[in-house]
């Protein structure tokens, strides 16, 4: 979409409240630990007395001056002395926000210090006044002094301006109960009797319970508080025209070792909550960030993010005027900074020891302040490149001067400007230090700002998401190019584009439609980063389509005797396929309706109507179909073992299912082992019972004949061993001997045998002895009968 970006620099209204930014320009915190920031920047400074390990509070004027600070017991005024009547406040430094200084409206001089006792003792919620017109303009104490507002009260105080834009909100919660108190501070002074909300759970049980952080958001319209060592998180809308809060979301992190949650803080734009995580077990500490402006509780708590992590502890979180959060640093010369606040997720770019202390240091606290003071930051929102950038201050008293300058010297004479009201477009991408100086009624101020030029997304052509008839489910993500997704934008989806303007209800990005809500139109709105002015909003229609009729499963099986043995296998039986269809299959990629397979497994294709193809959505609406292939081989024969006289052993190879037989044409047996195998030359058949093959191998069995007939009628006129041949052991020795012992013949296995003669003479009806030594090295030795 194209429209002009218009980014506000609000600074509000020209008066005390309005231009109260600059009241937190100086930090006193931690060992004698300071900062400045007004030159846009933080700036050290070794001046301060104050020594605390957590509870701190300071004020400066609207010019960036500073006036007081106080660790909740004693006040020091600016010049770094202890303030006349300064001392004996009953807040305690050990406690978690044991201090804030609370301008009373419409009064350059009356401040009041609110302080809370350390774990609900006994001193409680009180406020103190100083006058800064005593004492020679450096401010006293007054005579009201400790004035009692509750007596049990947890270590919890904030405050926020009123909706009237001058009173102020002072936020405190009870000890033993579920009730934040609420005093409003006004011309007048302070109001003494609460606005009680009674939500959330109820503080109680350990006293280490009362510590925690507690934080209004600078838009007034959201308060978190940290319960630590019970690791929970409590958000509540506020109003701040009655002080009420409301609508409690409870986030509890059981798992958590103590003290667990303790500082908190907002970003600018009171889009995000950052909450600190300390280990005392492990020492280490965590930044938790959770998103306030998802649609649900569900959503908020599943949005928490660790964006930063630290070995040591990691304290209060606090924001300063230049409009990024500050971490504090147990024990350290340095604090953290979040430098993108408004950023979702890592990006917010969290740096540990980003702030150098000097010699002094940082310990758990940060000094808090009326968090509408940072209000005017939120309004620096990312803008796009290319666009007009629009800066306004609007003022109910007249200026007498202003000069901005863009902090973009590229831009050349239009990188400043003298209206109240400029437009910039800026040169380049990045980050841009904005400074205004401004005077009105002959007083000067500075304000400085960073904003974020970023570039627009591109608004994208997509072409229908399809998904099949009667299942209706479409990822949406399948319909963004790779490039796009892979962009860093913050991706959302709408069913309306007035919710993808307002960046509200936002649907998942797998959904399921009934077939009755066929060519429903997404809106898909791209975000650059988190900044939700630099977006662009692009329609996408969900369509329905026919998914082709196939068999969903098919088996089919080859026989696999050779390495160039395969099969074909297909998609189906579709009518007209190739026209009308396009074929993937999983395993290979290819492309095609047919595929020839060498090996078994199990093949997948995915078959997806021509129609339903684009260029955003290659896969289309498909279904799919598994070719199971197996398949078997034809045996190989490893070797035929003896095992007994007539016993044998086949052992084969290959992928099948055997069966084995003596003879070609059978009987198969399903047993390789053979018994009672007749002498002579066999041959083994090894057939694969889903018919890819015989193999057969001959052997011989060694047997002696019993008796021979040497008649010449044809029949056993020779007496030879079985088994023997010209293939088989044909160099066995085989003797012939008489009764008593002489040899009468020697036969060539190769021969028929011996005829019954010695020496030409047939030999008489009678016993005759043999020895054969067969080429194996087997011997043996016996006896057969000649008959005539």
């Amino acid at each position: 979409m194209n429209r002009l970006t218009i980014i506000l620099l609000s600074i509000i209204c020209l008066n005390i409240t309005a231009f109260s930014q600059n009241q937190a320009a100086n930090w006193t915190f931690g060992e004698n630990a300071g900062l400045n920031f007004n030159s846009g920047s933080p700036v050290f400074f070794n001046q301060s007395e104050l020594v605390t390990t957590e509870g701190c509070s300071s004020i400066s004027d609207k010019y960036g001056n500073l006036l007081l600070y106080s660790d909740g017991i004693t006040v020091w005024n600016r010049n770094h002395q202890v303030m006349q009547n300064g001392t004996d406040l009953m807040g305690d430094d050990s406690s978690t926000q044991s201090a804030i200084i609370i301008p009373r409206p419409s009064s350059e001089n009356i401040f009041y210090i609110f302080t809370v006792d350390d774990r609900a003792g006994a001193n409680g919620l009180r406020f103190s006044e100083v006058d800064l017109s005593l004492a020679g303009g450096l401010g006293a104490v007054t005579n009201n002094k400790n004035i009692l507002l509750e007596n049990s009260i947890t270590e919890k105080l904030t405050a926020i301006e009123a909706a009237n834009g001058e009173d102020i909100w002072v936020i405190s919660h009870r000890w033993e109960s579920n009730e934040f108190v609420s005093f409003l501070v006004t011309d007048l002074g302070v109001t003494t009797t609460p606005v009680v909300s009674g939500i959330g759970s109820i503080h109680q049980g350990d006293i280490n319970q009362t510590i925690g952080y507690l934080k209004v958001s600078p838009n007034r319209e959201k308060i978190a508080s940290v319960t630590s060592y019970k690791s929970e998180i409590g958000i509540f809308d506020f109003n701040a025209s009655t002080g009420q809060l409301s609508n409690p979301i409870a986030i509890t992190k059981l798992n958590l070792n103590n003290p667990g949650y303790y500082g908190c803080e907002f970003s600018p734009n009171s889009q995000l909550l950052y909450i600190t995580e300390l280990n005392y077990s492990t020492n280490i500490s965590n930044i938790h960030q959770f998103n306030l402006s998802l649609n649900s509780q569900t959503e908020i708590i599943n949005s928490d993010i660790i964006v930063g992590t630290k070995n040591g502890r990691l304290g209060a979180l606090q924001q300063a005027i230049d409009g990024k959060v500050y971490v504090a640093e147990f024990n350290e010369p340095t604090i953290g900074v979040i430098n993108s606040p408004n950023t979702i997720g890592t990006d917010c770019n969290f740096i540990s020891g980003a702030v150098f202390l000097g010699e002094s240091s940082s310990q758990l606290g940060l000094p808090p302040f009326i968090q509408s003071y940072f209000f005017a930051t939120n309004l620096f929102s990312n803008t796009c490149f290319g666009d007009a950038t629009e800066f306004s201050i609007e003022s109910n008293i007249p200026l007498d001067s202003i000069e901005w300058n863009f902090g973009d010297p590229d831009s050349g004479i239009n990188n400043t400007s003298n209206l109240l009201n400029p437009t910039h477009i800026f040169s380049s991408y990045g980050n841009f230090d904005i400074t205004v100086n401004y005077s009105a009624g002959g007083e000067n101020q500075t304000l400085y700002r960073t904003i974020n030029i970023s570039e627009k997304p591109p608004e994208l052509n997509l072409g229908p998401l399809f998904s099949c008839e009667n299942i209706n489910t479409y990822n949406l993500e399948n319909a963004l190019p790779q490039s796009i997704l892979g962009a860093g934008y913050n991706i959302s989806y709408y069913t309306n584009i007035e919710d993808a303007e307002l960046s509200q209800n936002s649907i998942p990005n797998y959904i399921n439609y009934n077939a009755t809500n066929e060519n429903q139109t997404i809106y898909i709105k791209l975000v650059n980063g988190s900044y939700s002015d630099c977006y662009s909003i692009s329609e996408l229609l969900l369509s329905s389509i026919s998914e082709p009729t196939i068999d969903s499963f098919e088996e089919v099986f080859f026989c696999q005797n050779n390495d160039t043995d395969s099969v074909l296998i297909d998609a189906g039986n579709l009518e007209n396929p190739i026209n009308q269809y396009a074929f993937l299959w999983q395993t290979s990629q290819q492309t095609t309706y047919s595929l020839e397979v060498y090996e078994p497994g199990d093949y997948t294709v995915r078959i997806t109507p021509n129609s339903s193809i684009t260029t955003e959505n290659p896969d289309g609406c498909y279904v799919e179909r598994i070719v199971s292939v197996t398949s078997s081989s034809i045996a190989s024969i490893n070797y035929i073992e003896q095992i007994g006289t007539a016993t044998f052993l086949i052992y084969v190879d290959g992928l099948g299912d055997y069966e084995y037989s003596l003879n070609e044409d059978g009987p198969y047996q399903d047993n390789n082992i053979f018994y009672n195998v007749p002498s002579g030359q066999q041959t083994f058949y090894i057939r694969d019972k889903k018919d890819c093959g015989i193999v057969s191998q001959e052997f011989s069995v060694i047997g002696f004949p019993q008796f021979f007939t040497p008649n010449n009628d044809t029949i056993n006129d020779y007496w030879q061993v079985y088994g023997v041949s010209s293939q088989f052991q044909p160099n066995s020795k085989i003797f012939i001997f008489d009764r008593y012992g002489k040899l009468l013949s020697q036969i060539d296995p190769k021969s028929k045998g011996w005829d019954g003669t010695y020496n030409g003479q047939p030999m008489p009806t009678n016993d005759y002895w043999f020895s054969v030594t067969l080429q194996d090295g087997r011997v043996f030795k016996s006896h057969f009968t000649l008959k005539r």
